[in-house]
């Protein structure tokens, strides 16, 4: 079996033991997901805030069976942070990032992913990007992820290499169950920085292969 084999088995498998999860599991680990993401991510935007500089947050729209993780785009809202979610455009299998500054510029889009609106303003300069709050079915503790097949993300962090440019830090959201023992990774994948689940949050020591665990 070569890799996109396993990785479309991978995602069948995943899906179903994410699925599986009550609802009231569900908010039970969402709620604790959320604490921690807030602990480490607000402190992170507000390091490199100034009066002359608006932090920005690249987030996504939970679909179905995600974590629900809009509460850490309402308190950058709060804090005065920009934040940005992304509009798949299908044609070209990009994303382009639009500014959304309250759920009336948010509507249900493709697949009924909920997305931005078109009017609103898009960020051109992927280095404004900040921090990129990661969605995916499955992570690995050497920091790699299992995508749901589309490479949109994949093909966003290619920009930064083809610019020549550092990637702004990549922290993943996931339940623990979504924590695997490998994820196959092909020549285009890429891995985080940091993953957060409902019962720890991993950092990767120099963004390779070795981690620090908190608890």
């Amino acid at each position: 079996m070569n890799i996109k084999e396993r990785k479309i088995e991978l995602r069948k498998q995943m899906a179903q033991k994410r699925a599986q999860l009550t609802e009231p599991e569900r908010k039970k680990k969402t709620a604790e997901l959320n604490k921690t993401l807030l602990r480490e991510i607000i402190p992170r935007l507000e390091a490199v805030q100034t009066e002359q500089y608006r932090p920005t947050l690249f987030t996504y729209m939970p679909y179905k069976t995600e974590a629900d993780v809009t509460p850490i785009m309402e308190a950058c809202w709060e804090k005065g942070f920009r934040v940005v979610i992304p509009k798949s455009i299908q044609e070209d299998r990009i994303m382009r990032l639009h500014e959304v500054t309250s759920y009336e510029d948010i509507a249900t889009g493709a697949w009924g992913i909920r997305e931005p609106l078109e009017s609103l303003p898009l960020l051109t300069d992927i280095g404004e990007v900040d921090l990129v709050l990661i969605p995916g079915l499955a992570f690995d503790l050497k920091f790699g992820r299992l995508g749901y097949g589309g490479g949109f993300y994949d093909r966003f962090m290619q920009r930064y290499a083809k610019a020549n440019r550092p990637k702004p830090y990549l922290l993943a959201a996931a339940f623990e169950l979504q924590l695997i023992a490998e994820v196959p990774l092909g020549m285009f994948d890429f891995r985080v920085h940091h993953i957060v689940t409902e019962s720890r949050s991993v950092v990767a020591s120099s963004y390779t292969n070795h981690g620090s665990e908190k608890r």
